[in-house]
């Protein structure tokens, strides 16, 4: 039994060789296929994560060119897609990004053709959503990236709001240059930014500043040349009167152009009943809704109210002198055709603009008191300020701007005092304007106004694929 023990060994060495090899054998196998299966597993994460970066970034990339678009600022439902297609292809089409590919769209989407950047692609659509609560049209715009076979999508829901031009934003904006002299003072009553000035002229000198002149914002120019700024005297700017230090903390250079706007004179002709004659007392009484025909250069003086608006035909040199109550507004034709020297309107006196919003709510002033937030809208008029205006609530608006004398105005001068050409501004003597600008989003009467998309908070979303 021994000796059949010890003859058995060997064979039960070789059955457990045997053993001991399909064992290695599995194990290995089952490591290859691990392995195999964890570089499938790293391979679909990079594509994966290639196809979100893809779509990531495209979306960023459309949210940029989106904000570069702008669609009218009375676009409908049923145009919303035709309209956000055309002014997409304004902004890319003819682009490197598109080459000869167009942007399409039915009456619910907007499709833009697959954009390749690198080893990124992507495509993008935009369709067409309800309104919603404040009746802004809405849509959804969805980018899917791809690579390789695998794809994600994220997704942004944006609504059309129309949007205040840029020049808005400033205290004062001008194409023009600026002469600020003698004691002339620009105020803010709120954040000193609100009397930022701003110039978008190509001038040796664009500003001009000297003697005691004071401004409590800053100096922004589209001028990359510090040497078109010329401070001297006791000027402050910005709430410095070291003239170096000004230059070096309250001039903006190379500002972006802001939008100057168009202006829309449509609804106020029709608000004006009331035809201005040379026969008309317009001295010493109460006047309501004026409508002053071309070239009879009235006169408005003594202690003179007009309730309403006065709408002035060009051309035209109207005076306004004495002490005179404006419960409205001035709106002119737009004359400019005509030479801004048969175009005047000058105000002497004590001139007191206290807005719509105190005209009685009656049919007569219901048109009337729809139109806020302007207070002087002339374009193709020269404006010439040298009395004592206490207080204009509206924005002041013409091609040339003239403030001289003991000028003042305070109270709620709201938004802009703008100047629609590159005649120079002057701001001399005593004048001292104080800007107490509306909110950002607020739209004056009488401009033309476009529409540009903005994302709805929290509306952000990611899929797979499409």
């Amino acid at each position: 039994n021994s000796r059949s023990r010890r003859r058995l060994r060997p064979g039960v060495a070789y059955i457990l060789s045997l053993v001991i090899l399909m064992l290695c054998t599995s194990l290995a196998v089952t490591l290859a296929a691990g392995n195999n299966l964890n570089l499938a597993r790293a391979e679909n994460m990079e594509k994966s994560f290639t196809a979100q970066v893809s779509a990531e970034s495209g979306l960023a990339f459309m949210l940029q060119t989106i904000a570069d678009a702008s669609v009218s600022g009375n676009t409908t439902y049923e145009a919303l897609t035709s309209d956000i297609a055309s002014a997409l292809g304004e902004v890319m089409h003819e682009t490197a990004n598109l080459g000869e590919s167009t942007i399409t769209y039915t009456d619910s989407t907007v499709t833009v053709p697959t954009i390749t950047v690198g080893d990124l692609a992507f495509a993008c659509t935009i369709t067409r959503l309800s309104p919603d609560s404040e009746s802004n049209q809405q849509c959804r715009v969805s980018v899917t990236g791809s690579s390789d076979g695998v794809s994600r999508t994220v997704s942004l829901e944006m609504k059309l709001e129309m949007t205040p031009p840029g020049a808005f934003s400033y205290g004062i904006a001008t194409r023009g240059k600026i002469d600020i002299y003698g004691n002339a003072k620009i105020r803010s009553m709120g954040d000193p930014s609100d009397a930022n000035v701003f110039s978008a002229a190509a001038y040796s000198t664009i500003i001009k500043a000297w003697g005691n002149a004071e401004l409590d914002g800053d100096i922004c120019l589209t001028s990359d040349n510090i040497s078109t700024v010329n401070l001297s005297g006791n000027v402050e700017i910005g709430g410095e009167d070291d003239i170096d230090d000004i230059l070096n903390d309250h001039v903006q250079l190379g500002q972006d152009p802001p939008d100057f706007p168009e202006v829309d004179l449509t609804p106020f002709p029709a608000l004006a009943t009331n035809v201005v004659t040379p026969s008309t007392t317009i001295k010493d009484c109460v006047l309501e809704n004026l409508y002053v025909p071309a070239g009879l250069n009235p006169k408005f003086e003594g202690n003179t109210i007009i309730n309403g608006i006065v709408y002035i035909e060009a051309p035209n040199k109207v005076l306004f002198c004495g002490n005179l109550v404006l419960n409205g507004f001035i709106v002119t034709e737009d004359g400019s055709d005509l030479p801004l020297s048969n175009n005047k309107l000058e105000f002497e006196g004590n001139l007191i603009v206290p807005g719509v919003d105190v005209l009685p709510n009656i049919p007569k002033f219901e048109g009337v008191k729809a139109q806020r937030g302007v207070a002087v809208l002339a374009p193709g008029f020269q404006l010439e300020f040298y009395g004592n205006n206490s207080t204009i609530n509206g924005m002041i608006v013409g091609d040339k701007l003239s403030f001289w004398g003991n000028s003042s105005m305070g109270g709620q001068l709201t938004g802009t005092i703008l100047c629609l050409t590159d005649e120079p501004m002057m701001l001399e003597g005593n004048t001292e304007i104080t800007i107490n600008r509306q909110d950002d989003g607020f739209l004056p009467a009488g401009f033309k106004y476009v529409s540009k998309l903005s994302v709805v908070p929290n509306s952000y979303a990611e899929s797979n694929g499409q």
